[in-house]
């Protein structure tokens, strides 16, 4: 069967062009947010993330920012936006990586995809996005993801029961209890559990890097320690190939109509999870735990049931979502918010705002686990035409075995001691520390 030719592989750029690239997104972001531009003060990292989300949603359903950028902040067109097949996460008509470090941007005004990251993680092509899809909905979707239930949570009360009376929500709990849950599902040596758990700290910015650049040497340590992962992903599969388990590996390499698959698509799947859904789901874990914690009333109500753990991830999801900011491009003309947009034009959707619109939710700034489902409607966190909703399913999983098992064993538990964040993390807004207690 004759197949699609691989496109060569962009040079590497040398660390004099992607420094200077860097530097100029971040002099655009700089100069655009200093004139009131409120999308350039979100991508330039201002603390009131959600006042500047109102200002958006103020100058209509879709406006066009200073930057060049189509940007939106209204909850049904945000929604309908996640599901339109004009949009999609690359340019039309390309192949390969998308970059633009090498274009003048002062000519072309292209502000998305801006860290080259060496593969196509966060920008899937269609076919690519598919082929995964059918790949990974036998084994890690979201009707036989739950069959991981028991694994994940065994492996998430290994971590609680190693904690001292005093820990760090995301060093100690969040990301062990995430990459350990994983490992133990995808069936990864105890060596590559131990390496992840030093990688992904550093791939944690390549959410982040698609809108807004990081120093050079980010940059450069995230583009490493995405190739050390995929070095691990790799090892684990081959592993499996000769000597299949009982895990989800073994089973994504036994999916396909002829009894199998090419193994390259289950270490593109594992990569994946590890990077985009790990990370997500660390910061669900961290924004839900403190959500939790500053709400006592919705603390009190988990406790009294950590059957409700799932209830906690989705709210968590709506008020406090791991990817703030969703990055689109018009594959064709398409009318959005009453605007005809071209092809190959910029538009990002401000999910957190969007899933405070007030047009849709009562009370939007509450947080509560008893907040009624609007029929027809649900929030976009973890939708859109990317790979998020690939890992979707596992990312829910994890998230909800973590909160269930906090409920049940650290009843007692509280904060001593104010969060911190990523600086210069808009997409994300990642957690970096809270100290916390157990009673």
């Amino acid at each position: 069967m004759p197949t699609t030719p691989t496109p060569a592989p962009a040079a590497v750029p040398t660390d004099s062009e992607l420094g200077r690239h860097l530097l100029t997104v971040r002099g655009f972001h700089f100069v655009f947010a200093a004139l009131g531009d409120p999308y350039a003060r979100r991508l330039r990292g201002e603390a009131d993330h959600l006042s500047l989300g109102e200002l958006v949603r103020d100058r209509g359903p879709l406006h066009r920012s200073a930057l060049g950028t189509w940007v939106t902040a209204d909850g049904r067109l945000s929604a309908r936006l996640s599901d339109d097949p004009l949009l999609a996460v690359r340019h039309p008509g390309t192949d390969g990586p998308q970059e633009h470090v090498r274009d003048n941007v002062w000519e072309t005004w292209r502000t998305c995809h801006v860290t080259p990251l060496g593969e196509d993680l966060l920008t899937p092509a269609a076919a690519e996005r598919d082929r995964l899809a059918a790949l990974l909905g036998p084994v890690l979707g979201p009707r036989t993801c739950p069959a991981w239930q028991t694994d994940a949570e065994r492996s998430v009360h290994r971590v609680l029961d190693g904690l001292p009376p005093r820990f760090d929500l995301v060093r100690d709990l969040a990301r062990p209890a995430v990459v350990g849950s994983l490992a133990t599902v995808l069936g990864l040596p105890d060596t590559a559990r131990t390496e992840l758990l030093e990688l992904l700290p550093a791939c944690g910015p390549a959410l982040d890097s698609t809108l807004c650049p990081p120093r050079l040497p980010a940059a450069r340590a995230m583009a490493r320690a995405l190739r050390r992962v995929r070095e691990l992903m790799e090892a684990a599969v081959s592993t499996r190939v000769t000597d299949p388990a009982g895990d989800a590996l073994s089973a994504l390499l036994a999916v396909g109509p002829e009894g199998g698959r090419d193994p390259g698509d289950t270490v593109t799947a594992a990569v994946l999870s590890a990077v985009v859904g790990a990370e997500m789901a660390v910061v669900t874990v961290a924004n839900a735990v403190m959500a939790l914690l500053a709400h006592g009333e919705q603390w009190s109500l988990l406790l009294a049931d950590p059957g409700r753990a799932a209830d906690a991830v989705e709210e968590t999801l709506r008020w406090a979502p791991p990817v703030t900011l969703r990055s689109l491009i018009t594959q064709g003309e398409v009318e959005i918010g009453g605007e005809t947009l071209e092809a190959d034009q910029h538009v990002v959707v401000l999910v957190d705002a969007a899933q405070r619109d007030p047009e849709l939710y009562a009370d939007p700034d509450r947080f509560s686990l008893d907040r009624p489902s609007r029929p027809g409607f649900a929030h976009v966190a973890l939708a859109g035409p990317d790979h998020v909703r690939l890992v979707a399913p596992l990312v829910r999983l994890q998230c909800t075995a973590v909160l269930r098992a906090v409920a049940e064993r650290l009843p007692g538990l509280r904060p001593e001691g104010e969060p911190l964040r990523r600086g210069r993390s808009p997409v994300v807004r990642a957690p970096l520390s809270l100290p916390l207690a157990q009673k």
